[in-house]
């Protein structure tokens, strides 16, 4: 389910950052002898760049080995500023000496096939780390010029996976060990936004062996979107090591208090009572002010994500009041007889459908679950032919790529030109949408989401059973 295409834009630039970390932590989690109190600290830039134009966003990464039962590194990404344009929307980030905090173990980093997804980013870059591909080779590969093994997976954060092998090269040149992998056999892949491919990725990692640290890295790929319309992104990024020290044991002791604090009083903001999160965190977060906490800015995050869940559980709760109300309604009442021209230009009417079940789908022609949706429809009008009908509502504002979009899609149905007034009517703010009405023509049922073929089969033949 898709909210926007302004929430799609927004998200897929930020994909290769989140990589960034990705790939970087398991690197480091490897390479790092896991002493607590050693710090790290890396410069970096990720770059994309497309059609609609590109952007640099310089980062610092510390990682920090906690140690403890579970051999624990904790990282910190600061934003610095991104410059530049990707699909419409400016991409600047204010300079900040903020972080953001995840933690990984080293037993999952050194997993063979580790994967896992961890809040990561700052400056509200709605980015997720996926943890990914990093394997452990043999303990004779990395002093072995030349020497090649197979492993690990291409892991993207969110609905991204897209479990690509990975093949690697170990060589060692000047005392320093260098890895190079490369995907191979990539796979299409189901993502939020419908299906990608990737077409290239490779990894180069530089590593001193007598500290075990990497100095540097850097990765490339290409990813294909083929959502409607068509897009390719080319993205990259690359981390130098400026710092590698021991942290004073206070600091160790501090750092390991503060991030357990900070765990459990946050898990309070995923409760029912949101007042007594507050309350914890307002007094977690006066504790952190005045130590200068790095977990200060963190608590600041969980606190507006508090007053955004507040929000949108009173969201919900006016619009289920809203929907209640049109159950049962007939739905010319509520939008009219005539809900639009369709892609020839004549008006579709309510009104000639009686006797028929009725799906009004909203849909985009952007929006993966609503492309995927569409051949089950069919499949459905095709085998009720003359009892049910499918009215198409395309958000799609320019009409050129929403009749292109569903002559691609060979859809059978009339689609209606996008008309903010139907979509306001019906409280429809995200993608796909079905509204079902009964065969008398009254709004039954309203959906938001494809949950999948079998579950959308089972709510229309309902329909259809009722004479």
């Amino acid at each position: 389910m898709l909210s926007s295409p302004t929430v799609r834009r927004f998200l897929i630039p930020f994909v290769p950052l989140a990589l960034v970390a990705s790939a970087f932590a398991q690197t480091v989690a490897e390479c790092v002898e896991f002493e607590p109190g050693v710090e790290l600290v890396y410069k970096g830039k990720a770059r994309q760049q497309d059609d609609k134009g590109s952007w640099n966003l310089p980062f610092e990464v510390r990682a920090v080995v906690l140690g403890g039962s579970d051999n624990e590194v904790a990282l910190f990404h600061g934003l610095e500023a991104a410059n530049g344009m990707s699909g419409g929307q400016v991409r600047t980030v204010p300079r900040t000496s903020n972080y953001r905090f995840t933690k990984l173990t080293a037993e999952r980093a050194r997993a063979p096939l580790p994967e896992g997804m961890f809040p990561a980013m700052s400056a509200g870059v709605p980015a997720l780390l996926a943890v990914g591909a990093v394997p452990t080779p043999p303990a004779n590969v990395p002093t072995t010029a030349g020497a090649t093994w197979k492993g690990g997976r291409v892991v993207l954060p969110n609905d991204f996976d897209f479990a690509a092998e990975l093949e690697w090269t170990a060589s060692a040149k000047d005392g320093v060990i260098v890895l190079d992998a490369v995907a191979v056999g990539l796979p299409a892949a189901h993502a939020m936004i419908g299906s990608m491919k990737l077409h290239a990725y490779s990894e180069h990692y530089e590593i001193d062996p007598a500290r075990k640290v990497v100095t540097r890295c850097k990765a490339s790929w290409k990813l294909e979107f083929s959502a409607d319309p068509l897009r390719v992104s080319e993205l990259s990024y690359e981390l130098q090591l400026r710092s590698h020290r021991k942290v004073a044991p206070e600091r160790l002791v501090a750092l390991r208090s503060d991030r357990a604090e900070f765990e459990k009083t946050s898990r309070l903001a995923f409760g029912e009572d949101l007042d007594a999160a507050e309350r914890a965190l307002d007094k977690l977060g006066s504790q952190f002010e005045q130590s200068d906490s790095y977990f200060l800015t963190e608590v600041l995050r969980v606190q507006e994500q508090i007053a955004a869940t507040r929000e949108h559980r009173e969201k919900e709760r006016l619009e289920a009041e809203v929907v209640a109300r049109l159950i049962g309604k007939p739905a010319v009442d509520i939008v009219g007889d005539v809900v639009g021209k369709d892609l020839d230009g004549k008006d579709v009417k309510l009104s000639e459908l009686k006797g028929k079940v009725v799906v009004l789908n909203f849909y985009a022609s952007w929006c993966g679950p609503c492309n995927q949706e569409i051949p089950h429809l069919k499949e459905l009008v095709a085998r009720h032919e003359g009892e049910l009908v499918v009215i198409g509502f395309d958000k799609e504002a320019d009409h050129k790529v929403e009749i292109e979009h569903a002559r691609k899609q060979g859809i059978p149905w009339r689609v209606v030109l996008g008309s903010d007034r139907i979509n306001e009517a019906l409280l429809v703010g995200a993608f796909p949408t079905n509204c079902f009405l009964d065969r008398e023509g009254r709004i039954v049922l309203r959906e938001v989401g494809f949950d999948g073929p079998q579950k959308l089969a089972a709510t229309v033949e309902k329909l259809l059973e009722k004479k």
